[in-house]
């Protein structure tokens, strides 16, 4: 038998192609967040309202002056007092009738110095004591600002010897309380008024001394006495010596 023909070898096999890619598909978003709420802001606490400013104090007023007794009348002025009180007692009929007056109540105002009584036939009054008031102001800057604390110190000569006194300091508005003193009885001549005399000292850190000397005081008036200090120069605490100011009140007299 004729031998047949081996059969042909089996062909490779051809790989399968791969498949193709698939596109990528676009993840999908992710879910937006839920958004929180801003929480409130926390309240701000309440500032406690401020205190309202002091009130400035007031300056004490100063003592009422006393009300010193009125002095005696004159003679001739109680003559015409008792000539008014009888004629106040006379009848409503004809008052100004001559004889509705008694002769003995109408003064003789023209008569002589010679006729007039004695002293020592007069009654003697009782003395009393006469006084009068110093004030004292204490400024600078020619008088737009008050020095508070500076010392003023009031003295007067007896015998050659000077007394003090009084001696304060001064308050927010530059002044010192009232302070009297004795004073001598007035004088019949008001050309020629009798008065007393009194030293008053006033020094202020900062400041030159100053100085009144003589500063009368009548009976009954208040004398008021004002300072204008001078500041030192810059770098200066102590005035150099001689360096006081002094002020003179010698009155003139007739």
């Amino acid at each position: 038998r004729p031998e047949r023909p081996a059969p042909p070898p089996p062909r490779p096999e051809r790989p399968a192609p791969p498949p193709p890619p698939r596109p990528d598909r676009p993840a999908p978003p992710p879910p937006p967040r839920p958004e929180r709420p801003t929480p409130p802001p926390p309240p701000r606490p309440e500032r406690p309202a401020p205190p309202p400013p002091p009130r400035p104090e007031r300056p004490v007023p100063p003592p009422p002056r006393p009300i010193l007794p009125l002095p005696p009348m004159p003679r001739a002025v109680q003559a015409l007092a008792a000539a008014d009180d009888a004629q106040d007692d006379a009848p409503e009929r004809g008052l100004n009738r001559p004889e509705n007056f008694a002769p003995s109540t109408i003064p003789d105002l023209t008569e002589p110095e010679d006729s007039a009584p004695s002293a020592a036939d007069e009654p003697e009054l009782p003395k009393r004591p006469y006084t009068g008031t110093i004030m004292v102001h204490v400024m600078t800057a020619q008088g737009a600002r008050p020095v508070a604390g500076a010392s003023v110190m009031i003295t007067h000569t007896t015998h050659g010897e000077p007394e003090l006194i009084s001696l304060q300091r001064t308050d927010d508005c530059g002044a010192i309380e009232p302070v009297t003193v004795s004073a001598p009885p007035p004088s019949a001549d008001q050309r020629d008024p009798a008065y007393y005399t009194y030293d008053i000292s006033v020094q202020s850190p900062g400041y030159y001394r100053e100085h009144s000397e003589d500063v009368p005081v009548f009976p009954g008036i208040t004398s008021v006495q004002s300072f204008d200090m001078i500041p030192l120069p810059a770098g200066t605490d102590e005035p150099l010596p001689g360096g006081d100011i002094t002020y003179y009140n010698r009155m003139r007299q007739s």
